[in-house]
Formats: structure tokens, sequence, C-alpha cells
């Protein structure tokens, strides 16, 4: 069983007097690989394709794929092997423990962890570290600023309800944000979960949620007292509709100080909203990494209400300092996604013809034999025109798609 010591101790607490080695070896006790290798979450299973194999004029070039579930996967197919590069992803800010991998989602560049690790592991040392995580690989055209939306209401949030997220903290800030400015902030607060009842006057049914969710929610209302006026909660929202709410919102906020990556981050700055965090989000496992680049946002100093507060305040009167969505489709979005997998990968460069560093897209090799393989161009492959050979869920769908690429490539 992999992982499944739970890092509490750091989700409300920003300092910790620990050795820094012990606190990364707290954070990799934990991975949700292990929830994956169930029978019951079989059928949950991702199979993510960011660069396909590909076979042209004689030449066969593997692709790479990454997984919550790389062993399950391989140990049902092992010639994957043959044309992919397993890159395993657990979910969390933690290190994954697949051992077919060949490579693993950290989420950040952090030298001195990876140095540890490796020393730690000895048996990983050949493990390619990737300063990334399935929430990089959004698709920022279609996570987009929205047209002719306007910012007509204060914060967007989108997180569960549970107390890593710690949504109390957002309550206490706005509940403060008020006695200091004399405003009453408007909120947005989707929680993903359609067992919240939103009743005709806006107040909300807990009851069908899971206790510690009820908990979370519980200290919310009491904090806010008439909830109504401040934050307007949704159970779900359709994810083709999530870019007009955070284009509409004047910044988001994420309470949370360790977790994965996280989606949220990129679908804000994607449609071109500033983000708020506090500096102390998945520090132990960053390290001197930054959360975003340049001026997509800011890092609330310190981890209270009042910090927080002003931080919002900050940020909603100046919105001409920010701009998220440039920075993003700099440093982040698919395509630079797959060039930094390709970049890492030192097989990808000895084996591309005319290969140059950042460039996968407009290699003219990989462009003909896609075409050639699967009638897309490189780029239209990254951003998904043909999904149905680049994201499947499930083993039943994994294994078709396995099944396909073994015909593909002559494999028995």
């Amino acid at each position: 069983m992999k992982g499944n010591v739970w890092p509490g101790e750091y989700f409300h607490n920003p300092n910790n007097n620990k050795p820094i080695e012990q606190i990364w070896d707290d954070i990799d006790a934990y991975t949700f690989e292990s929830q994956f290798e169930q029978p019951d979450r079989i059928e949950k299973i991702d199979f993510v394709i960011p660069f396909i194999p590909l076979n042209y004029k004689g030449k066969i070039l593997k692709g790479c794929f990454y997984s919550q579930a790389v062993d399950v996967i391989i140990e049902k197919f092992p010639q994957l092997k043959e044309i992919f590069f397993p890159i395993a992803n657990s979910m969390f800010s933690s290190y994954p423990q697949s051992e077919y991998a060949d490579a693993y989602f950290t989420c950040y560049k952090n030298e001195a962890r990876e140095k540890h690790y490796k020393e730690k592991y000895p048996n990983k040392k050949d493990i390619i570290m990737l300063p990334l995580q399935d929430a990089d690989f959004m698709n920022e055209y279609k996570i987009a600023p929205a047209f002719n939306v306007f910012k007509t209401f204060d914060i967007f949030c989108v997180s569960t309800a549970y107390p890593v997220k710690n949504m109390p903290m957002i309550a206490k800030a706005i509940k403060k944000y008020e006695e200091k400015y004399g405003k009453i902030l408007k909120i947005k607060y989707a929680i993903g979960n359609r067992d919240l009842i939103v009743n005709e006057n806006k107040t909300i049914d807990i009851s069908k949620l899971r206790y510690d969710a009820q908990g979370q929610l519980k200290q919310v209302m009491e904090t806010l007292g008439d909830y109504t006026k401040y934050i307007e909660f949704f159970p779900f929202i359709d994810y083709k509709d999530l870019p007009k709410y955070y284009t509409g919102a004047k910044c988001s906020i994420l309470a949370s100080l360790l977790e994965g990556k996280n989606r949220f981050i990129s679908e804000a700055m994607s449609c071109n909203t500033p983000i708020i965090v506090f500096k102390d989000f998945n520090k132990y496992s960053r390290g001197d990494y930054p959360i975003f680049f340049e001026n997509s946002g800011e890092y609330a100093p310190e981890y209270t209400p009042e910090s927080l507060a002003d931080t919002i305040h900050k940020v909603i009167n100046n919105p001409q300092n920010y701009e998220p969505r440039k920075n993003y489709l700099t440093y982040n979005g698919r395509k630079n996604f797959v060039n930094t997998i390709i970049d890492s990968i030192p097989y990808y460069s000895e084996n591309i013809p005319n290969y140059k560093k950042g460039r996968i897209t407009d290699n003219i090799w990989v462009d003909l034999a896609m075409q050639n393989n699967y009638q897309l161009s490189t780029y239209d492959f990254i951003y998904g025109k043909n999904t149905a050979i680049q994201h499947v869920r499930g083993m039943k769908a994994i294994e078709s798609l396995v099944k396909f690429f073994y015909s593909r490539f002559k494999i028995k």
C-alpha cells in the first residue's frame, strides 16, 4: 500500500520547527496513488498523453503518459514501456511512490529536496523529476477570459469544503475586511459537491455533506452571521461555465497551506484574474520556486485574517498592476508543459531530428510524423483536438486505447 499517512499537522500551521528533511519525509508519506490501487477506484484512473508515440520513415519515437496509477497500468500492460515513458502523479505535494514510472511529477523545482530524496532512495536515482503536475496541463484557450463579461464582484473561490482548504480563514478575512475597510465583500464560492443544497433565499443546507465539510461550513456561517450578505454558494459549476465566473471576479483566493499544485490557480490566471495565496502555501515542498510568475497576483505575507484582508484590498483596488494571463501564457499552459517534459528527458534531444529546446511545436519532423500517424498537427494534438487518443479514464477505456497503440506499433 502506497503512502497513507496524512500530514495534517501542516494544514493549519505555517511554522514547523522540524528539520526540513523530516518535513519532506512527512509530506512524502502520503500519496493519492494508493487510493487508485483499490478495486473500487479502477474506473477513476486517468491515462493522459501529453506527447504521443510516433513512427515515421522507419524511426519510432516514444511518447509519454501520466497517471495517478502508473503501477496498476504497467502491471497490466508491461509492454507499454516499449513506446511510452510513464510519468507518476501523486496528486499532492509529495513525490510519487510508483515503482514503474520513468519520471515523477514534483510540482516544483527544488534541487535540495530532490537531492535528499535520491540520497534516501538510491534505487530512484535515475527517476526524472518534472516540476509539473496535472494542473499544469490545463488548456489555456478553453479556460480563457469570457467575452463581454465585466468584473462585477470581488472574489471567486473554487475549492472543496474540507479542512485542508481553510475556508474559515477566508470567512474571518471577509469579516476583518468589513471592520477595517467598511465594505462588505461579494464572493461567489463553488465547493464542487452536488450534495450541498442551496435554497431560494441563498441559504444553504449542509446536512448531506461529509461531517468534516459540514464542520468547515458551520465555522464559516458562525463567523459571518448572515452569510448570504457576503457569499453566494454554488454546489457545482460546469467546467464550460467557469471562465465567466473567473472573468467576473476582481480576484481569486486559495487559503490552503499544503496540497498539490491546484488547478484553480492556473484557471484564475488564464482568465486574467489576479490570484491571492498565502506566501506559506506549499513553502516546504517548493522552496524558492514561485507559485506564480511576475505580477500575476499577491502573496498574503502572514497566515492571519488581517493579512489576507489587506492583500485583498491591495489587489481589488489596483487592477492595473496585474497581468496574470500574459504571465500564464509566457510560463505555463499546455505548450510549455509539453516542452518542459521533452526538454527534461534526454531521450528526446537524442532522438528527435533537428531538436531545439523549447520548440517542440515547431519541429518539422515531429509535425510530419504527427500528421502521418494521427492526421493532426503537433499543436492540435497538444490542445486536444482528438481527446480519444489523448485522455481516457477508467481501466476499460485504458485497455481499449492500449490495444490501439499495440496494434499501431505492432506490439504483441
